[in-house]
Formats: structure tokens, C-alpha cells, sequence
């Protein structure tokens, strides 16, 4: 059972309670005012002195009496508000211009909107003035927000499901085939559009990729299948973004197998740097090469298998003293077996 609202009387209580714990910081603030001028004025000290030493006059000690009697009396302290607040800086033809250049370009932005009205309306509006105007066209529901306008991403539900939070741990440390990095991109190549999931395993930089026509969970779920029967070692923990389409039936399958599935916070990919920096690899070394003439995705996928093969077999790697991902797993496997 969840429970996404408490009972109206529980927020009438804390704001019972808030106000109390304002007043009672309001009526500090004078108590010590007041109690610091009394306990001079009884030592017999002159006025003249006491407001030179507390740093207060003798009016704000009244004053501050003055409020302390009030309060004791339940009189609630004046708001802080201004008395005059500052009017709009414009009128109602302003707003009509506002409204008629939205409702003809409803993805348009106050910044798109302000340059409009100074180029063609000769309306010198500023762009914060006009964001203003289109905030309350919204409150009015005379418009909508942009389609194009950034929306808050949802946060990813970590108390149902499988998938757990990123938490560090020292790199170091990792087994073969542990926090597997898999991420997607998308690749436009001679006029086709495909998804190209790729994993990356960390000790050894071994690499596997395969192009899809779409990036749903059902095609990282694919994916991830084909990677369990191909991959020369056991797939231990997965890490990935956020992305939607390693929820659902790819977050499943993951439980299904037993397999450790951790996400990422937002707005951290240098913490999935390896898999980004092979998709980084297959762009200049392979969707970018004159040579890649495919032209739909099964014949770019034919392609991509050979690289692949060729990046984990011929390329050699610096950080691996020159041997390629398989003569790297090999060595740990004869390592093992002695």
C-alpha cells in the first residue's frame, strides 16, 4: 500500500505549528531587546550609556516592549509585504501580440516571441517580460506549454522492481564480467536510421554491438539475450543509464536471470565512460568510414558484426599491454585453469 497524501488535518497541524515556531522566534528577538535595557536600567546605568553599550535606542526599546505586551495579548505580528507592489510593465495590446504570435507558433519560446515583437511590431519587449506575459496566458488557460518546452523526468522507483541505485565501489576490485556497461545510440548512415546497443566490460574492454530499428525495452532485452550466449565470460551485474528502454521487459529479463541490474543518477555519463568511449570508437572507425556502403539495417548489422569481430580479435589495446579483449580473456581463463 502507498500513500501519496496525508490526512488534511495532519497539514493544518504543522501549520498550527509552524506559525507557534515563527512567533515564538519573533518574540526571542524582542525579549532580548527588552530584557538587555532592564537589567542596565535596574544597575542604575543612565539611558545614554545603555543604548550606546546594547546598540539599541530608547524608542526601539519601548517599541519592543510595546510588541511583547501585543503578543501576549494574541496579536498576531503585521506581514512583511510591501504596501505598494510593483505593476506590470505591460498593457493589454502587449498581451495580444504575446498571445496571437503563440497561438500561430505554439512551440515558440519567449525568447523566439521577444525577437518577433522587436523585429516586426517594433515592440521593444524584453524577453523576461514576455516569459511574464506567457505565464499568465497559462494561468488564464488561454495557452498551453510548448511542446518543445523541457519536462521534468520522472525518477526511477527504486522500492519496487529489480534495478538498484549507482553506488560507488572501486574498479579495482571487480571481477570479469562485473558492472557490464550497455548503452544505446542512435546512428544515421546512408539514409538509415538505427539503434545501436553496445555493451562494454571493463577488465578486459571486450565489445559487443547489434543495430535495431527501434531502442524499446523489448529490443535492449534482445540485446542483453544475444550477450549472455555470445559473451567468453559470465555476466555477473549490468549498469545503464536511465533510459526508458532499459525498463519494463529489459529490467525484467534481468531479474528473470538473476543478473544485478544498476542504474545510474541522472546527468552522470562519465560514470558509464567505457561503453561511451566504444560507441565513440565504432562512429569514427566504422559509421563513419567511406567504405560502409549498407544501406538498410540488416546489411549495416552484416558490417557491424565483422568490426565487432575485429575489434575484439586484431585491435590491439594500450591499457591491455597491447593484447586484444580475447587474447586478454584467454589469459585470465589459462590463469584460472593453472
Amino acid at each position: 500500500m502507498q500513500f501519496k497524501y496525508l490526512h488534511p488535518s495532519i497539514y493544518k497541524l504543522y501549520g498550527y505549528a509552524r506559525k507557534q515556531e515563527t512567533l515564538d522566534a519573533y518574540r526571542d528577538k524582542y525579549k532580548k531587546i527588552v530584557t538587555d535595557w532592564e537589567r542596565l536600567k535596574t544597575a542604575g546605568t543612565s539611558t545614554q550609556v545603555i543604548a550606546e553599550f546594547v546598540g539599541y535606542s530608547r524608542a526601539t526599546y519601548y517599541r519592543a516592549k510595546k510588541i511583547l505586551v501585543d503578543l501576549h495579548r494574541g496579536k498576531i505580528p503585521p506581514s512583511k509585504r510591501p504596501k505598494r507592489l510593483n505593476k506590470p510593465q505591460w498593457g493589454e495590446s502587449e498581451k495580444q501580440l504575446v498571445l496571437r504570435i503563440r497561438r500561430e507558433n505554439p512551440a515558440y519560446g519567449k525568447y523566439k516571441i521577444s525577437v518577433i515583437l522587436n523585429r516586426d511590431f517594433d515592440c521593444p519587449i524584453s524577453e523576461s517580460t514576455v516569459g511574464r506575459i506567457l505565464k499568465h496566458l497559462m494561468n488564464k488557460a488561454l495557452v498551453t506549454k510548448s511542446a518543445s518546452a523541457a519536462r521534468p523526468k520522472r525518477k526511477r522507483n527504486f522500492n519496487k522492481g529489480h534495478a538498484k541505485a549507482w553506488c560507488y565501489k572501486d574498479y579495482k576490485k571487480m571481477k570479469l564480467g562485473e558492472r557490464v556497461q550497455i548503452d544505446h545510440m542512435s546512428v544515421r548512415k546512408n539514409g538509415v536510421l538505427v539503434k545501436h546497443f553496445q555493451s562494454w566490460e571493463r577488465k578486459s574492454k571486450h565489445i559487443h554491438a547489434h543495430v535495431y530499428s527501434n531502442a524499446k525495452s523489448s529490443s535492449a532485452k534482445r540485446f542483453l539475450k544475444e550477450l549472455l550466449e555470445i559473451a567468453p565470460y559470465p555476466i555477473l551485474s549490468i549498469q545503464v543509464d536511465g533510459g526508458s528502454e532499459f525498463m519494463a521487459e529489459f529490467e525484467d529479463f534481468c531479474a528473470q536471470k538473476s543478473i544485478e541490474l544498476i542504474v545510474l543518477p541522472p546527468a552522470k555519463p562519465t560514470y558509464n565512460g567505457g561503453v561511451e568511449r566504444g560507441n565513440r570508437t565504432f562512429r569514427e572507425e566504422f559509421y563513419n568510414s567511406n567504405q560502409l556502403q549498407a544501406d538498410s539495417v540488416g546489411a549495416i548489422q552484416n558490417e557491424l558484426a565483422i568490426a565487432v569481430k575485429k575489434y575484439n580479435t586484431y585491435r590491439p589495446h594500450f591499457t591491455l599491454d597491447g593484447l586484444t579483449p580475447i587474447a586478454y580473456i584467454n589469459s585470465i581463463n589459462l590463469e584460472a585453469a593453472a
